[in-house]
């Protein structure tokens, strides 16, 4: 729930030439029009002013799956944080909204992503103009904190971004108040393609061609299908379980697969209440409740194989289809077709959901490296209609998303760093412990764009954030530090690609 007192007491040193706290007025010319109460005059609310200077510095990312939106941000101490949104039925939900600046970071993303309060995207639209003709920017591209500084001092742009803030303060405080929310660990969802449309551009992501294996699970998915994703970690397995749900348009629920995960996490289990026992759904049951009302669903079973063999087993039973008939004799009602099962146990409920509406997608990593238990059961795998082997993206498909995460150039080294260590593990005679992947170089990068922030080079960006993310993952720790020959070997092949990378340009 949003604390104006603390909106208003907030401390924000992003735009000098408007002040950085107290009371300081707004024109009168500004006023929202979604609060018809309000008052001529009103002082501007930091904590909506700490959350636009955020947004524009690319510190936010956004991530969007059918009507529910993750954004990473971070809180006052610099550690990251995933919040998010979602839309209900006819109401919205927030995750981890806090009460200060989150809230504003939330009612933008509802405005951008959820075609809401059209007022705020407007206005929100017409400051990045003037923001990008101030610094010749390009639709997407973040700001500077110096870039802040000078727009700051710009008339046009302190009165246009003046509106905003009266808009999210007014929506805060006329919609804030209806909307549900909750705290909950958000997983990362490893990147974050619509964040330039945050700032005003496309996002990065693009749908694969029908003729690309992922184009075919998503043509396979809009009937339903089971799928059984493989490859090393870090390929983008889980992303393209993502990216299908998102193509579809369908609902995603999600099981992060671990040892000691029991059928009661995985189906739904009873919680006592004042009332008495109440039964809570587990994500099984979720995705089998939305299929069965109609909705598109997508069920994610991430690493399958950490789940321990004997509670793996309890989807063999649900991935067995039935016909129609058979639904009848059980007593439902049910239009022909194909249907999953699944018996909430001592809930005297049984699910039935269209094949043709859940798609159960299960990812599992293989390599020697890799934690398991066990082998996948021949029983379990033979349900699966598709087992797809995933690897390494192309260039031409995850640099969009590198580049979205800092500059080109930053991009194009870490990406050729990455490959370069695939053949530098132990496995081939090398120092490596393991490649980077996908996640660690996002990370790599978002690291090198903070270092930016704060004035360094690329050059030396690039090589700071190397210790910091790439070794601690790629090199050995046995000895509770990191191996120094081995990242003397990764600084010797970063050395080596920005040398090459200038010999290019020049």
């Amino acid at each position: 729930m949003i604390n104006h007192k603390a909106v208003f007491g907030h401390k924000c040193a992003l735009f000098p030439g408007i002040g950085m706290g107290g009371r300081v007025t707004m024109p009168g010319n500004v006023v929202s029009k979604l609060d018809p109460s309000a008052k001529a005059m009103r002082v501007v609310p930091w904590g909506a002013l700490e959350a636009v200077g955020q947004v524009m510095l690319g510190r936010v990312g956004a991530h969007v799956a059918g009507q529910s939106v993750t954004l990473q941000c971070r809180d006052k101490d610099d550690n990251v944080l995933h919040i998010g949104l979602e839309r209900r039925g006819n109401h919205v939900h927030w995750i981890n909204a806090g009460s200060t600046v989150r809230p504003y970071l939330l009612l933008l993303a509802q405005a951008m992503f959820l075609g809401d309060i059209p007022e705020l995207s407007e206005r929100w639209s017409n400051l990045l103009s003037r923001g990008r003709n101030l610094c010749s920017r390009k639709e997407g591209q973040d700001f500077s904190a110096r870039e802040l500084d000078r727009m700051s001092h710009d008339n046009v742009f302190k009165d246009a971004l003046y509106q905003v803030l009266d808009t999210l303060y007014s929506a805060g405080k006329v919609y804030g108040p209806n909307y549900t929310e909750s705290e909950q660990d958000l997983q990362a969802p490893g990147s974050y393609p619509q964040t330039p449309v945050l700032l005003g551009g496309q996002a990065v992501t693009q749908r694969a061609s029908s003729g690309s294996a992922e184009g075919r699970l998503i043509r396979r998915a809009s009937a339903g299908v089971r799928a059984l994703l493989c490859g090393p970690t870090g390929t983008g397995k889980t992303e393209m379980g993502k990216r299908v749900a998102l193509a579809l348009g369908a609902k995603l629920v999600s099981i992060k697969g671990r040892p000691g995960l029991e059928d009661r996490d995985m189906i739904g289990f009873f919680s006592p209440t004042a009332q008495g026992p109440r039964w809570v759904d587990g994500p099984l049951a979720r995705a089998w409740r939305m299929a069965q009302a109609g909705e598109r669903t997508v069920l994610l079973v991430d690493e399958l194989l950490r789940l321990d063999p004997y509670h793996r087993n309890v989807l063999i039973g649900g991935l067995d289809d039935i016909s129609a008939a058979e639904v009848r004799l059980m007593g439902k009602d049910v239009p022909d077709g194909r249907y999953y099962m699944l018996d909430l146990p001592g809930a005297d409920e049984v699910l039935f959901a269209p094949t043709s509406l859940l798609s159960i997608l299960c990812t599992t990593n293989v390599g020697a490296n890799y934690t398991q238990s066990g082998e996948i059961d021949p029983a379990l795998l033979r349900r699966f209609q598709r087992v797809m082997f995933v690897s390494y993206p192309e260039e031409q498909d995850i640099m969009p998303v590198y580049e979205a995460a800092c500059t080109p150039s930053a991009a194009a080294c870490a990406y050729a760093l990455e490959v370069t260590t695939r053949t530098m593990t132990t496995e081939h005679g090398q120092l490596l412990e393991r490649p980077m992947n996908i996640g660690v170089t996002l990370n790599y990068l978002a690291e090198v764009k903070d270092l930016l922030a704060c004035g360094l080079s690329e050059h030396d960006a690039l090589q700071e954030a190397l210790e910091v993310t790439v070794a601690p993952f790629c090199c050995s720790l046995e000895t509770g530090e990191v191996d120094s020959a081995a990242l003397k070997a990764l600084q010797i092949k970063l050395s080596d690609i920005l040398k090459s990378s200038v010999q290019k340009v020049a």
